[in-house]
């Protein structure tokens, strides 16, 4: 069953239509079917989608937010105790909340105007704008073809899901705010993202687990992330963990609206291709990454397994977790800073067994003098995990100019190949705690490591 918007009296270019599209929505409860939002500018504020509804777009179709705090109503996201997670924004634009083989389709656009352009206060901060697209609790989803703009938050957001289909998604995510992440899968499982192009100011792909399920069984390919912030990032939440993931053949680079980043230098505006963080507790585990190409990131790989235990939730604080069988191979790398890629665990808590094969970086370096170098590398593993955590955001550099590696078991290197733009007197890499380290084939500007 297809019906139209208009046939409940919905008016394009008017006021706040959402009772009439809410209304449409509602009709095909129980019944399933699409509700299909012609070609024209609809304003709305929060609608929620049903079980078995298909919400599809003409071309030419935009579905915009209004600017009236008022028009998006906060939502307890602990409502049963399910939705169990602060980061599950109390405000959404288009939400799915405890549902089954619910879309969101065609080739038009949401557009949430930017949230409210920053008019909602309190304690939620700017989490507590609007998020386009949220999807909690729900099996079977499919978000295919849409163009989406400028959320208040988060742009689209899938806590604990089961069964996702993502395919050929456009994202921009530029309001001025500083919660712009481009896409958010949230424990949850079954996961496919394909095709998908992604520009936001703040991290354009991220994995997080605020909850006690876990990001499981991910496949992503043929995605394009650009960001000023985090290229692809598991984290910082880490609580149920992140297990099963698969990245091939995409590429990481810079937002076509760069901004820096509070902490980073202006012109260098993506910090990382990819980041793995496990600070929060949880499972890393079986994560490979095939085929990335990091472009003008301030460091191609990060992998940080800490203690810094903070709570999303009221609830006791968890075991640690662990880190291990991490693969990344056939990366292309970039980097537009003088830091260095690094694995670190930290005392009696290693990451464990990570290969890095066939990788080509090209490096800044460009240090000449000692007193440039961090000589004594603090742990600080319970801090915020970023790549710069350990220099404390100084100009202080890492001791190598292409991997920091402590508290790390089982590391093969192979095939790992590091140009230098310009001279650097800090060698290849260095190790701290570091047992059953290979390496293969590994050279810096042409001499073996």
């Amino acid at each position: 069953m297809s019906i139209s918007i208009t046939d409940f009296q919905a008016q394009p270019d008017s006021g706040p239509q959402t009772q009439q599209i809410q209304s449409a929505i509602d009709s095909l409860e129980g019944r399933g079917g699409r509700v299909v939002i012609p070609s024209g500018v609809w304003y709305s504020g929060t609608v929620w989608l049903r079980s078995g509804v298909e919400l599809h777009f003409e071309p030419g179709a935009v579905l915009k937010g209004t600017n009236h705090p008022d028009d998006y109503p906060f939502w307890d996201s602990t409502v049963d105790g399910k939705a169990v997670s602060r980061r599950v924004g109390p405000r959404a634009f288009v939400r799915a909340y405890d549902c089954e083989n619910v879309s969101v389709t065609g080739l038009g656009m949401i557009d949430g105007d930017g949230g409210c352009g920053g008019q909602i206060e309190g304690r939620y901060g700017a989490e507590g704008h609007p998020q386009n697209l949220q999807f909690v609790h729900c099996r079977n989803v499919t978000v295919r073809d849409i163009r989406l703009r400028n959320s208040g938050s988060w742009m689209q957001v899938y806590h604990a899901c089961d069964s996702v289909r993502i395919d050929g998604v456009s994202v921009w995510n530029h309001p001025g705010h500083h919660t712009n992440d481009g896409m958010d899968i949230d424990g949850s499982s079954n996961v496919k993202i394909f095709n998908c192009d992604i520009d936001s100011h703040d991290d354009a792909l991220v994995f997080k687990s605020t909850g006690p399920s876990p990001c499981r069984n991910i496949l992503v390919q043929n995605c394009h992330m650009r960001s000023n912030c985090h290229g692809i990032k598991f984290g910082t939440e880490s609580v149920g963990g992140f297990e099963n993931i698969r990245i091939s053949n995409c590429m990481v680079s810079r937002s076509a609206n760069p901004s820096p980043i509070p902490g980073f230098p202006e012109g260098r505006p993506v910090i990382t291709g990819v980041a793995l963080e496990c600070v929060d507790g949880g499972r890393m585990k079986n994560i490979h990454v095939n085929g990335l190409t990091a472009d003008g990131v301030f460091t191609p790989v990060f992998i940080k397994f800490g203690e810094r235990l903070d709570r999303r939730l009221e609830e006791e604080t968890p075991p640690r977790g662990c880190v291990e069988d991490i693969t990344i191979q056939n990366l292309q790398g970039r980097s537009v800073g003088p830091h260095a890629c690094s694995i670190t665990g930290y005392p009696g808590y290693p990451v464990r067994r990570v290969r890095l094969s066939n990788l080509d970086l090209w490096l800044e370096g460009g240090v000449q003098d000692d007193s440039e170098v961090m000589q004594d590398v603090p742990e600080n593993s319970t801090a915020y995990p970023e790549v710069n955590m350990f220099t404390k955001k100084t100009d202080y550099k890492l001791p190598a100019h292409g991997f920091f590696l402590r508290h790390v078991v089982g590391l093969k290197c192979e095939n790992i190949v590091l140009h230098l733009d310009a001279e650097d007197i800090r060698p290849p890499y260095i190790q701290d705690d570091v047992r059953e380290l290979t390496i293969k084939d590994c050279t810096s500007q042409g001499k073996d490591w």
